[in-house]
């Protein structure tokens, strides 16, 4: 087999990368008015591909160039890894690659890093386009600006409560609900997200059928109030706080046995509502994206605490869905992130890594409580056999692994996810029968 070679890799695509960066929308306003230079390098060889953007114009070329404010680096299996035609997971983009092997000699950022974090759209698109261009595949993806899925009307109907929160004082929820089925699914969000990732399942007939489904946003999270006792910048989450938000929103919309289900964060609570299950009521939990605990892994580099979060926090959380996701659902993710108060995706990450420890502790889920795990392969921040481990510890457990999606299954693929969701449903409903 002939070896990889960065330089005859992408020399035929130069100019073609150059003129679909320029001729691209999301390219042309993330890069409107700015003069960067940056480079891609092979740690081994040294070799680089440069993009100068000049007033909003890219060249693409081969040659060094030595005033890169800022250069991303990787090692030859990396970049051939990456530029795949789909990628294997955690390749599908260079922040899986940071995350993953990040602490590996060759792998990292060097020069300017508040130029990097100032620049993640425009190294992110072009890293994307090339990949693209090279095997010919932006130009035939029938989804590249499709809003399919989307309805017309929807039956989705919102509505607000009020809850008292010991840790989080007042606060006025915002919840929606759909369907009209004999069994409750409350959906919970990802860190930093709210309900709207959910919508198109709640808009499925066959959901509708047979589950009344609602979902709500979290305190200070999408539509959703801060408690009263909350200050700006100050929001922080932990077990027991989302626990009792959880309980008090089963109460107050006198949800019955409802099954729980969310991803991430999300994922993570369902064990600990699994935990909880017969003092909160709850039938069965479906968590996504979970484990019994997640180390926090610090990347080799520090990003300022002075950036906009509006823009790193989707371009860092976008990278964890799987690479055959849809240009428009990536954008729709990306769109969440970017729309949450400063400081909530932080708070909730304290829980993520530091707040959820199921250690110990999975072996006392009641097996009354079905747990039916679900993760997708191309979720590097919590990684199907760490699912897989912590079903393992559960009595009577269940867990599957989703192929091609990533740590949104709901949002990334909604028809795709709702297989593996009826197989976990099914189980539980199932489970009760006995």
């Amino acid at each position: 087999m002939t070896p990889w070679n960065f330089r005859s890799f992408f020399q035929p695509s130069l100019s073609s990368i150059a003129a679909t960066l320029n001729a691209d929308t999301e390219f042309i306003t993330a890069s409107r008015s700015r003069t960067l230079e940056f480079q891609i390098e092979v740690a081994e060889t040294k070799e680089r591909i440069s993009v100068s953007i000049l007033s909003g114009v890219a060249r693409v070329s081969l040659h060094d160039i030595h005033q890169a404010e800022f250069t991303l680096s990787a090692r030859t299996q990396d970049w051939q890894e990456f530029f795949a035609p789909v990628p294997k997971p955690p390749y599908q983009s260079y922040w899986g690659i940071l995350r993953v092997y990040g602490q590996e000699p060759g792998v990292g950022i060097s020069g300017d890093i508040s130029a990097f974090s100032k620049s993640v759209s425009i190294w992110r698109i072009f890293l994307e386009t090339a990949r693209d261009v090279v095997h010919n595949q932006r130009a035939s993806d029938p989804h590249l600006d499709s809003a399919h899925g989307l309805l017309e009307d929807d039956d989705i109907v919102g509505r607000y409560i009020c809850l008292e929160i010991s840790t989080l004082g007042r606060t006025k929820i915002f919840y929606e609900r759909a369907g009209h089925g004999p069994r409750d699914i409350l959906w919970l969000h990802t860190a930093g997200a709210d309900s709207r990732q959910f919508h198109e399942l709640m808009n499925e007939e066959s959901l509708q059928k047979n589950y009344t489904m609602y979902a709500f946003d979290m305190p200070a999270h999408g539509r959703s109030s801060p408690g009263s006792r909350q200050v700006p910048l100050g929001y922080v989450n932990n077990e027991e706080t989302y626990v009792e938000v959880i309980r008090q929103v089963i109460q107050r919309l006198q949800l019955r046995q409802p099954i729980i289900s969310g991803a991430s964060m999300a994922g993570h609570v369902c064990l600990a509502v699994a935990l909880r299950a017969k003092e909160l009521g709850v039938g069965g939990v479906i968590p996504v994206e979970a484990a019994e605990h997640l180390p926090l892994v610090q990347p080799s580099y520090e990003l300022s605490g002075h950036l906009n979060e509006s823009i790193i926090n989707p371009e860092r959380v976008c990278g964890m869905a799987s690479p055959t996701t849809s240009r428009f659902r990536k954008q729709l993710i990306w769109w969440i992130y970017s729309s949450q108060a400063a400081g909530v995706f932080q708070g909730d990450l304290r829980f993520y890594f530091k707040g959820w420890d199921g250690r110990g502790r999975l072996k006392s889920v009641d097996p009354s409580c079905p747990v039916y795990m679900l993760t997708g392969e191309y979720d590097y921040s919590c990684p199907p056999e760490a699912s897989e481990a912590a079903a393992a510890k559960i009595p009577g457990a269940r867990f599957e692994k989703m192929d091609c999606l990533g740590h949104f299954p709901m949002t990334e693929d909604p028809k795709a996810f709702l297989v593996y969701l009826n197989r976990a449903l099914e189980f539980i409903e199932k489970s009760h029968a006995r």
